[in-house]
Formats: structure tokens, sequence, C-alpha cells
């Protein structure tokens, strides 16, 4: 954490703080503090500049260190340009941190290759354990860590062959909750826009989707893009539009490509929901204060990233009595300005 020079006390300010006045991720703001050879010159003088600022520049950081090496957790996630996973982060990061562990945060831009690179990274930190948010179904760098000792817990459904905790919607039942709410609004055609190489959780709902509106007989038309973020959706919105028949909803795999198909549709005259409703998923707390509120399946995102640190400590402060957990919460439908009955619907 930040320290004064002169008194050795503790600033009152966060590395979020800094990561927002140097307009970076937080991701960026660790790394430059613990593996600056990984951010660009620019960046690294930027955030440096604010750290300085803060009173808390990496000479002062080094000058006043402990000997002994602090404790640590790390978090592997797919990317920190998700609203989703800045949010998770800082949940996990948050209660780390009063337990008094730092995190150090890698952000995998969606990368396969990226995975056993921070793998081997967070090895050399001798980190005391780790959140692993997979990219993909079965991940082989989980046994790096298994054969090191070190407590894992993973975002999504529990992977085979090894065992340890993991925390996961139930996104299948996320996917029927969002078709159902459509199919009641009056929508009988729906395109559902996903990802190219799909995570785990994402095929749990994608499943979920199919499920119900084969259930329903609702007209489903799939889209994929290769990264689920703005530019993606409001790209794909001329894909849509060239369809054979117009869907009267558009259901995307998570809030952030729903906020890029309402620009794309706003772009083109197309009024959400007047014209065409849009469904997002995962709940992202800022989304819900916006223009035009966007309506989503919600998962407790910070209070998931809590959860996530708190069960990992856990295994960690009990290695010898512990006892693996798996656990599932439940998403919820939150239905704001962004659907309504299709301009053709006699309510």
């Amino acid at each position: 954490m930040p320290i004064n020079e002169s008194n050795n006390q503790v600033l009152p300010i966060s590395l979020r703080m800094i990561a927002r006045r140097a307009g970076v991720s937080l991701g960026t703001v660790s790394n430059v503090l613990n593996h600056p050879e990984l951010v660009s010159p620019a960046k690294r003088e930027v955030v440096l500049k604010v750290l300085k600022e803060a009173n808390i520049a990496e000479a002062s950081i080094k000058a006043t260190r402990p000997k002994t090496t602090p404790k640590s957790l790390g978090i592997m996630i797919p990317t920190l340009s998700n609203p989703f996973y800045v949010d998770l982060s800082n949940g996990f990061q948050e209660a780390a941190s009063l337990a008094g562990y730092g995190a150090v945060i890698c952000s995998m831009d969606e990368n396969r290759e990226m995975q056993g690179f921070y793998a081997s990274l967070l090895l050399e930190q001798k980190i005391e354990g780790v959140l692993v948010s997979p990219i993909e179904q079965w991940d082989k760098y989980l046994y790096k860590f298994a054969a090191r000792g070190i407590p894992v817990v993973l975002h999504g459904p529990k992977q085979s062959n090894l065992d340890m905790c993991s925390i996961s919607g139930n996104h299948f039942h996320g996917g029927e909750l969002g078709v159902q709410h459509l199919y009641d609004l009056g929508h009988r055609s729906i395109v559902w826009v996903t990802l190219e190489d799909r995570f785990p959780q994402i095929i749990e709902r994608e499943a979920g989707v199919v499920a119900a509106a084969e259930r329903l007989g609702i007209t489903l038309r799939m889209i994929c893009v290769s990264k689920i973020n703005a530019a993606q959706g409001e790209a794909t919105v001329e894909r849509i539009l060239k369809l054979d028949s117009e869907p009267t909803a558009i259901f995307c795999a998570n809030d952030y490509t729903a906020v890029g198909v309402i620009c794309g549709l706003s772009a083109r005259g197309i009024k959400t929901p007047e014209e065409m409703s849009v469904l997002g998923y995962d709940g992202i707390s800022s989304l819900s204060n916006a223009i035009l509120p966007l309506s989503t399946i919600s998962q407790p995102v910070e209070q998931l990233g809590r959860d996530f640190a708190k069960i990992l400590l856990e295994e960690i402060e009990s290695s010898a009595t512990h006892e693996h957990k798996n656990l599932l919460f439940e998403p919820e439908l939150i239905a704001r300005a962004t659907t309504s009955h299709p301009r053709l619907y006699a309510v």
C-alpha cells in the first residue's frame, strides 16, 4: 500500500485511485510496480508521475519495503478492457488487502498463449494463492500451481482431474432467463451474439439460450465475434441487419457487447428498444445509471470478487483442515430500459 516517507504511515490513497488519475487500468499500475518491463515506456512514465505526485514514488516504496517478502495473491483474468473483470478484480483486491495480502493482477487480453506466461510469472512471484478465470474449458497450466501446492480457486464451472475450489453462476439458467424474458415481451425472432472461442461460462449461457429457444419455439440465429467488447458489438449490427429476416431482439453474451450493439443501432437510426430490444449479461454496475439503463442478466460482481478472495484465504490459512468448495450462485433478470414489446406485438 502507499507509504509516506516521513513517518511510514499508510496514505489514504489506493491503486484504483492511481489508475484513475493516470487514465490506465488497474493491471497496468500493478505491472508498473511489480513488472515495469511489461509496460510501454509512455504508460510507465505517466503512472510514475502520478505515483510521485501522491508521494509514493517507486524509490520511496523500495526504501520503506520490509526485508521480508510481502504476502500476495494472484488473479488471472481474460481481460481488463471489460468492466466486469475490473469490478471483479476490485472486489478481490479489497478483500485481499483487508487480510494483509497484495494482489498481482494478470490480464490475458483473451489470448490463450498468455495463460502459460502469466502462470509462470506468478510462480516466480511466489504467490500464496491464485484466482483463475479460465479462457479455455480446461487449462493445463493449472497443474503448475497444483504441483507447487499453491491453492487455486476457479471462476466458472468446476474443472475435472484437479480438486480445487470454484465459484460459478448458474449460467445455463441465466441463458434461459434471458430468452424467457424476451419471449414474455412478445419476441419470437432473436439473435444471440457470442464469442467465437467461448469461455466456459459462455458455453453454459449459450446452452441455456438454445434450450429455451427450442422449448419456446423461438427463431434463434447466432452471430460470433472475435472478442466480446463494445467495438465488436457495434460492428456486429451490420451483420445482423443483413440477415434474411430481421430479428426483434438481440441477446448479447455480456453487457459490454450489448452497449456496442446499442451504439451501432443508434448510428443507423434504429431506436432501442422501440425498434430493437437489446439484452446484456453480467450486471455491470456502471450501466445501471446510464442514459439508457441496460436490461441484463445480473451477477453480484464485486461481491463475487470478495467471495473468491475469502475462499482462497480460508484454504491458505487452514490448509490441513480445508475442504474444497464448489459454490453456485443464481443470476437475476433485471429488466430496464433496453427491452420492451416488439413494434407489431399487440399487448
